[in-house]
């Protein structure tokens, strides 16, 4: 076990000058800041973890502004892609660098949106919310984004989500790793009187959906 630890430190210590000597040594720093702080937002959402991710979002901007900058503009390019079938019935649509969205503790009017953000918190709770319509669609991306989905057991649900850095639960299923996608529809959906139709995209990302 010594040897196995040892051998994963030389490693560890070798990408670090791999990846230092090519983007520099602030960037890797910042990157690797980002993802502690993302990873303890996660354990105990706590401000010095936001105020991590913020100063390290930062040092990477002002480091790799182009890189950031096509970034930003692959994931801006790939919102609208995703979410032009549904723009006709979208009541808010805005764009943000910094979300934080709480619907979770009094009663809300619940209505077809579309946000993108570079950094999000999204807290909603569907069984508080007055649906205005039959059918709602919520489209939620961007590039780091904390969401936490609770819905109706009586609602027709559809959900596209995708990440590709991060974890998607539904229900009592929890996955994670790079790359991960879920697609689930309710085998009765279109005949629900309530219908909820979520797509969730993030470049980093922990999604998680409930029915109760």
């Amino acid at each position: 076990m010594k040897f196995s630890n040892h051998a994963l430190l030389f490693i560890a210590a070798g990408l670090y000058l791999a990846f230092g000597g090519i983007a520099g040594y602030a960037t890797v720093n910042a990157a690797i800041l980002l993802c502690l702080g993302i990873y303890r937002f996660r354990l105990d959402r706590s401000r010095l973890s936001v105020i991590v991710v913020a100063v390290s979002t930062l040092i990477l901007i002002v480091t790799q502004f182009a890189l950031f900058a096509v970034i930003v503009l692959l994931s801006l390019g790939f919102y609208y892609f995703r979410s032009r079938p549904a723009v006709s019935g979208i009541y808010r649509n805005a764009h943000r660098l910094l979300l934080n969205m709480r619907l979770d503790e009094q009663s809300w009017v619940l209505q077809s949106m579309s946000f993108w953000q570079a950094v999000g918190e999204i807290r909603m709770d569907m069984t508080l919310a007055i649906p205005e319509e039959k059918e709602t669609t919520i489209v939620l991306q961007g590039l780091v984004g904390d969401v936490d989905l609770t819905v109706p057991e009586d609602y027709g649900l559809q959900v596209e989500a995708s990440v590709f850095v991060g974890q998607i639960g539904y229900k009592q299923s929890r996955d994670g790793g790079m790359l991960h996608r879920l697609s689930w529809r309710s085998p009765d959906y279109d005949s629900r009187e309530y219908r909820l139709k979520l797509q969730l995209f993030y470049l980093v990302g922990d999604i998680k959906i409930r029915t109760v």
